[in-house]
């Protein structure tokens, strides 16, 4: 299995990363989140409120910051991967302060069941998605540019994630070993 390309590689390479993988079409691209997702969940999932609250010497982000991150754009992800998949156009929303970013979470627990409820939408979305359908729609990325909704897919839930999961593989194995 090759690598996945880092966030920070570069748009060029992050780019034909993404459209490589999306060529290769849903069934392709649902395996990749359904294993990344499990990999967070993997890493997450005996954390203690203590844990995940941590700040560890690995990382200046504790589990919770890790998790509030990657759960701050699920209901844009979703939004837009129903829209753009259905063939209907996709406008991402002007970011206010107060908005789903800022969203405190009264505990690592209620976190992490937020993620878990999120990510099983987005896998839901892609289940019932016609792998074919509205592969004409795109919608920008600030810094990669226009992708359709299963390049979307790929970043957002393969190598968006997966750089995070690196970061919570450092941080669990920091917590476990001290």
């Amino acid at each position: 299995m090759t690598d996945v390309v880092r966030v920070d590689a570069g748009k060029d390479a992050v780019r034909a990363y993404v459209s490589a993988h999306a060529t290769q079409g849903l069934d392709h691209i649902l395996h990749l989140v359904t294993e990344d997702n499990f990999a967070v969940l993997r890493q997450i999932a005996d954390l203690t409120e203590d844990e995940g609250m941590t700040v560890t010497p690995v990382d200046e982000w504790r589990a919770y910051d890790v998790m509030k991150h990657m759960s701050a754009s699920l209901d844009r992800s979703r939004h837009r991967l129903e829209l753009l998949s259905s063939g209907r156009p996709f406008e991402n929303p002007r970011v206010q302060p107060g908005s789903s970013g800022d969203v405190e979470y009264e505990s690592f627990r209620a976190l992490r069941a937020a993620y878990i409820d999120g990510m099983a939408d987005i896998i839901a979305v892609l289940r019932h998605a016609d792998g074919n359908a509205g592969l004409d729609f795109t919608a920008d990325h600030a810094q990669f540019g226009t992708w359709n909704w299963l390049e979307w897919a790929v970043y957002s839930h393969h190598v968006h994630t997966h750089d995070h999961i690196g970061q919570l593989t450092n941080i669990v194995k920091a917590l476990r070993s001290s």
